[in-house]
């Protein structure tokens, strides 16, 4: 049973959230015992050796990179946003990612059926559909998946099987407003 395809599709690398490794002791016996912060729930901030000085440290966030097909829809780009400590360039971008593609990739649980591509996840780069890079995505502020939402049930007569997933990615703010 046909069940559609992705109009004009471009590669995206996706840079999934691993919870479990980014959970586990981030400075080896320091100070820190959890890559999570208790009250806020997000990565922490690992602070740099002390022969750094005052550099700034690095948010501990355990992430592995997997490709897939997409169709690109930009709602905006870089869109200028000023704040009280500069600006801060916002992006929000959704892409339709077809579930055979997934199923192929294994990005579909066998067990429930769910898409494996989940809020949080961070979108790192596109390429054309022969690999050629057309951008890639600075973090920060990063492109960070706000919601993957299953669309297109039953396109075919006497089906149930899904069509796309439809992931919106949008920047996280770099300054503070305030």
């Amino acid at each position: 049973m046909p069940r559609g395809r992705l109009v004009f599709p471009s590669l995206v690398d996706i840079a999934q959230l691993d919870t479990a490794a980014t959970a586990a002791d981030p400075d080896a016996g320091g100070p820190l015992s959890s890559g999570y912060d208790d009250e806020l729930r997000e990565p922490v901030i690992v602070p740099p050796p002390a022969a750094q000085g005052s550099a700034r440290g690095e948010v501990r966030r355990v992430e592995s990179m997997v490709q897939c097909q997409a169709q690109i829809e930009d709602d905006q780009f870089e869109a200028l946003e000023m704040m009280a400590t500069g600006q801060s360039p916002g992006s929000d971008l959704t892409i339709a990612l077809h579930f055979r593609d997934l199923e192929r990739r294994g990005l579909v649980s066998a067990l429930t059926g769910e898409p494996l591509i989940r809020v949080n996840d961070r979108l790192s780069a596109i390429y054309t559909r022969r690999g050629v890079l057309v951008q890639s995505i600075r973090n920060p502020p990063g492109l960070f998946c706000v919601q993957a939402k299953a669309r297109s049930f039953g396109l075919g007569i006497g089906s149930s099987r899904r069509n796309l997933l439809l992931c919106t990615f949008e920047h996280r703010s770099t300054g503070a407003d305030g």
